[in-house]
């Protein structure tokens, strides 16, 4: 079985991943399931937008939980929805003239994917896995629109969130074109020690589980080479590993 990184925490509770306050994730107690309009007031849409606003629109989304390794949607999908991840981590991938595997995100809590179908009808050229346990908040691209229509703020964190996106897809241009393979790993273990990592003594600990091979296709390498770079890095001290996950030095 390949080698995963990633973290649970200790008695098996999986740690949940994504952009947070200060960087990292808040772990104080979560609500129960039913409680949609605190999750939606988590995710990046509705970042700023007033309670108030955000129940009057708790309507146009249902919420539902995908298994670890669920598909949460598949290549040339012609359904019109847009996911929020509320808890766990989803794998946003695609499928490459070969037949391999490509990952190009992995998400977490108070992410948004999907987006794209509130201004295309085009099947969809990704597809998304469950990486944990995962709870997801769904609306209707139809419904998104209009609320975008009447809501600029909204409207203004959707550009928001394309334009981050954009921003990130150059910077892993770059470094494919320009990095060695050890400053790309330690440039991706960077990214998601901000986006799904905790604090924990002497560092950063990452909180997603994926193989190599998912780091592999994120960095633009094979698995085994993969493999023996993060063993070098792991010898040298810019990373560190505590069972299966990695910790990113302070």
């Amino acid at each position: 079985m390949e080698s995963e990184i990633g973290g649970r925490a200790p008695g098996g509770q999986a740690y949940a991943g994504g952009p947070q306050t200060d960087s990292f994730m808040n772990d104080g107690p979560e609500p129960g399931e039913s409680n949609k309009v605190w999750y939606l007031k988590q995710n990046r849409l509705f970042e700023d937008v007033p309670e108030d606003e955000v129940e009057q629109n708790e309507g146009l989304f249902t919420m539902k939980t995908f298994a670890r390794k669920a598909f949460i949607f598949d290549e040339s999908d012609p359904s019109r929805t847009v996911y929020m991840v509320k808890r766990g981590a989803v794998r946003i991938a695609r499928l490459t003239e070969d037949g391999k595997e490509v990952t190009v995100a992995v998400l977490g809590r108070g992410d948004l994917f999907g987006e794209e179908s509130i201004f295309s009808d085009r099947p969809r050229s990704t597809f998304a896995v469950a990486l944990d346990d995962t709870l997801i908040c769904m609306a209707r691209a139809e419904d998104l629109f209009a609320l975008l229509e009447s809501q600029p703020k909204v409207a203004l964190n959707v550009a928001k969130v394309m334009s981050e996106r954009l921003v990130e897809l150059q910077s892993t241009v770059e470094d494919l074109a320009y990095a060695r393979l050890s400053e790309r790993l330690i440039n991706l273990f960077n990214r998601l020690a901000i986006e799904h990592g905790r604090p924990v003594e002497g560092g950063v600990e990452i909180t997603i589980r994926l193989t190599h091979a998912d780091l592999a296709s994120l960095v633009g390498s094979t698995r085994e080479t993969v493999s023996l770079e993060l063993a070098r890095l792991m010898r040298s001290g810019r990373l560190r590993q505590r069972g299966h996950a990695v910790i990113v030095p302070a």
